[in-house]
This record gives structure tokens, sequence and C-alpha cells, in this order.
């Protein structure tokens, strides 16, 4: 593992040369002219020592104080957290990357307005114990911030109330931004800044879980989306961004009402990671490739159910063979019924469907191909890819 350098500036000033009692007195009547001339300057409020060019919100801060002129929008940068404070110069010289806890991030209380809109609560604030990726992943918390008020000022709330909490493992540190936004009715939101615990490297979720994982998660919102129209005709279009991990969880967040009609509080998607399963790469040799049809792949369903525990069963019937396939369990449920030739698809209880063309046999041994588009139009949860040399991959949710 690579060894990585933190280091802070430090004030250091040496005097290397003595001088004369002559040089002493001449440059003591310079440095006492010096002074009469700066004193006798205008002090600019621009260059005050300590001034910034830059946005900033004091707790006395008024509405026109904080609202760019240009744009008349909020800033982003004006979450009030200054990576050049002069507090943060004695900082302890950090010569190796420093593991997580929870007790480098502390509270920071926003200021009072932005605009019309009242600030509460607390925002989180790394500290410099964690090393030198503090500063940039509080800049990102600001960035963060600034995008919860943004949306608080679309909505013309009145307050916007926040909270958070920290989620650690190993591999990952959570840090969970709630907002309560009340403006006419009260709508909860939410982010999440996610990072290596010893890097402070930004993670999202496809460098935590693959990068294949992001649709999979798209595709089960999709499918709940056509279960109950109703209550999440949203989530086909929700992105992924909101997420934290624990040792046995993955969690998706999305704010009130972007998945679902029903209010009262956030969406919380839950993922058991030991149910997310990734199925060893079919190579070109194990499937089949129909040339007179845009090479259209024909795929050994026995060898996908197998890593996805389902059980086949082979019916024994006169002419074209066919199967069954049955969840594992102590009550197993009957999941499709499939027969050679027969262009006929469906999943538990989904409606019937055709495909580009039905299923065929081995010609070596019992078992069944169906076509790719099985796997992404009929059966729920599973994606798949295909690799440059061939090989086509699988990711699937078998949880309930």
């Amino acid at each position: 593992m690579a060894i990585y350098a933190y280091t802070v500036k430090k004030r250091v000033a040496t005097v290397n040369k003595k001088i004369s009692a002559t040089k002493i007195l001449k440059q003591g009547i310079l440095f006492s002219l010096a002074l009469l001339f700066v004193f006798a300057l205008p002090v600019s409020a621009d260059n005050r020592p300590g001034a910034s060019n830059g946005y900033t919100i004091s707790d006395d801060a008024t509405p026109d104080e904080i609202i760019d002129d240009e744009t008349d929008e909020y800033p982003s940068d004006a979450y009030p957290y200054d990576e050049n404070d002069p507090q943060d110069d004695d900082d302890e010289v950090i010569e190796n990357p420093v593991l997580w806890q929870d007790s480098m991030i502390a509270d920071r209380t926003p200021s009072r307005l932005v605009g019309n809109l009242q600030l509460r609560g607390v925002f989180p604030d790394i500290q410099p114990e964690f090393g030198s990726a503090y500063a940039d992943l509080n800049a990102d918390i600001s960035d963060a911030a600034g995008a919860l008020i943004d949306t608080a000022l679309r909505l013309r709330a009145r307050t916007i109330t926040f909270t958070y909490e920290v989620i650690s493992t190993q591999n990952v540190v959570s840090v969970i931004m709630y907002a309560s936004v009340a403006a006419i009715t009260t709508r909860e939101i939410v982010t999440t800044i996610n990072f290596h615990p010893e890097t402070g490297a930004r993670l999202s979720v496809a460098c935590v879980m693959g990068a294949d994982f992001p649709a999979l998660a798209e595709a089960i919102l999709t499918d709940w989306a056509r279960q109950y129209p109703e209550r999440h005709y949203s989530a086909i279009t929700a992105p992924i961004s909101a997420f934290y991990i624990t040792d046995e969880l993955l969690v998706l967040l999305f704010d009130e009402f972007q998945v679902s009609t029903e209010a009262g509080s956030l969406t919380y998607v839950h993922f058991t990671l030991e149910n997310i399963v990734r199925i060893p790469g079919i190579g070109p040799g194990r499937y089949r490739i129909n040339r007179d049809l845009y090479n259209f792949k024909h795929i050994p369903i026995d060898y996908v159910m197998h890593y996805l525990g389902y059980r086949v069963e082979v019916i024994p019937v006169q002419g074209p063979p066919k199967i069954r396939i049955w969840s594992d369990g102590d009550a197993p449920i009957l999941m499709t019924e499939l027969q050679v030739g027969v262009n006929r698809f469906s999943w538990y209880r989904s409606n019937p469907r055709t495909l580009e063309l039905p299923p065929i046999a081995y010609t070596h041994r019992p078992g069944f191909l169906v076509p790719i588009t099985f796997f992404d139009q009929i059966m729920p949860r599973i994606t798949y890819r295909v690799d440059g040399g061939g090989y086509i991959h699988f990711l699937a949710y078998v949880g309930r």
C-alpha cells in the first residue's frame, strides 16, 4: 500500500546574521519613517487583514450581503468554512495517513439567514486530525450544503433544518446530511459524502460496488415502478447518488417524493450485501450465436440459475423438452416454465411475452438455451454486460 505524507505549513522565522550598531540605528530610523507612512494611509475595506474576496456568511449577515448581485443566486461557496483560516496554520504535521475515527468530525453552526430562508441545526465539519484531505472534504460538504439550500430556495421554503450522522466501515466513511425543508408543507431531502477512511478519496456507489452496480439498482427501481405505478412512477428516472454502506447493507436514499408519492419521510432502498451475486463470465464457447439475427445470443439458463440459487427441473414429456425453475427453500415457488420451440416467456406472476427467438436445447446434454433478452425483459433484478473478449457477466440481486 502506498504511503502518503501529509504536512501542514508552519511559520518559521530565522535570523542568521548579526547587525552592527550603526546598521541598527539606520534601520531603526527607516522603520520609524515606514510606520508613519503606513498609519497615514486610509484602510480599504477590501484590504483589511483577514478580509475575504469570496462569499462568506456571518451570523449577522443580511440577505443582500449573501446573494450574488450578478446571478441573484445563493453562491455554493458561501458555506461557513474557511480553509485559509489562520487558526489552522499551527496544525501539527501528519507524516502518514490517519485512519478515520468518528471523533474526527464536529458540528458547525450555519448562519441564520440566506435570503429569506432561515437556517437551523448543524453541518458536519471534518477536523484537521484526519490529515490534509480534510480541507477538500469540507469543500465537498460545503457544495452539498449549498445544493440543499438551493433546493429549499426553489421550494420557497421559510426554514431549513440540518442534521447529520456518520456511518463508517473499514472501507467507506459515509457522512449523511439530512435537511428538513419547511414551506407550505414540510419536505425531507438528503445528500451524502462518502470517502475512503484512510486517504479521504471521494467514493461513488460505482467505486464501492463496481461499475455495473448502478445499472442493477436502476433495473430494480424500474421494476418497482412497473409493479406499483400509482406509488413509484418516478422511480424509473431517479438518479442513484445518495447512499451509505454498513458491514451488511448498502442503502440508497431518495428525497421525499423523489421516487414515491407517499408523504412523510425519505425513501430507503436496502440491499443485503450477501444477496448481490456476481456470476462468473460465460465465455463464447458456452453460449450460441445466431449469425442470421445480428449475432443474437442464446444463454445457458441452467448455468445462470445455478449461481442464483434456483433449482432447474427437467420435465419428462413426449415431444419438445420442458423445464421448470423453482425457488430454493422449504416451500419452493414455481418461477417459470419453458419449452423448447415455444416462444412464451414469463417469470413468477408476470404476464407471458414473446422474445426474438424461442428456447432451444443443448445438443450434447439436457439443458436449455434462452435468448439473452430474457434477463433484462423477463427476469427482474438482473443485468448483464459483454466485455471485449466476448464474455458475458451477470449481476443479480436474489433477496426479497
